[in-house]
């Protein structure tokens, strides 16, 4: 059965139907090399023009976010994480949001150690240039076109080492 599913690519916003798994969106995107959209609908960002296709492949490398609905995944595999805030831009985006990662592991380690799609929490999307945004509660971002990121806070360490000494 399929499931209604918005992405964006770096010239346009993709809607239509695709055939998923179980599991997590971000796990069943990352096993695809190529998302069929069924009644797919393309609108361009620059000046809104719609087309509408029956069935339309898009390569995964070509999406930039992929919007989540609903779709939390297993609690039972849910880990602790710490959540960092950062702003990342890929393409024409800008996305503002927390990035989740084991508390055992460096700063910013989603960006570099995950699948090629990333999930992105109270995240905030725009494009460059404009000042219209949306809030979307989980975006998936490909970390592979993202050309900046941007701690918005302290980086939290979480650590079982004691704290440096501060300098007298």
């Amino acid at each position: 059965m399929g499931e209604p599913l918005v992405a964006w690519a770096g010239d346009c916003m993709v809607r239509g139907v695709v055939e998923l798994g179980d599991g997590r969106l971000s796990d069943q995107v990352n096993e695809l090399d190529v998302v069929t959209f069924y009644a797919a609908t393309l609108r361009a960002l620059d000046d809104g023009h719609e087309v509408a296709v029956d069935e339309l492949d898009v390569d995964r490398g070509e999406l930039h976010l992929i919007e989540v609905q609903g779709r939390r995944g297993d609690p039972v595999r849910r880990r602790r994480t710490v959540q960092e805030r950062v702003t990342v831009e890929l393409g024409p985006f800008v996305v503002t949001g927390n990035l989740h990662r084991p508390p055992s592991t460096q700063p910013l380690a989603a960006l570099s150690s995950w699948a090629r799609f990333v999930p992105m929490t109270d995240a905030i999307v725009g494009q460059r240039g404009r000042e219209d945004r949306v809030s979307r509660d989980v975006v998936l971002v490909n970390r592979e076109r993202i050309s900046k990121a941007v701690p918005q806070s302290a980086v939290p360490v979480d650590s079982n080492q004691p704290p440096p000494a501060q300098p007298a």
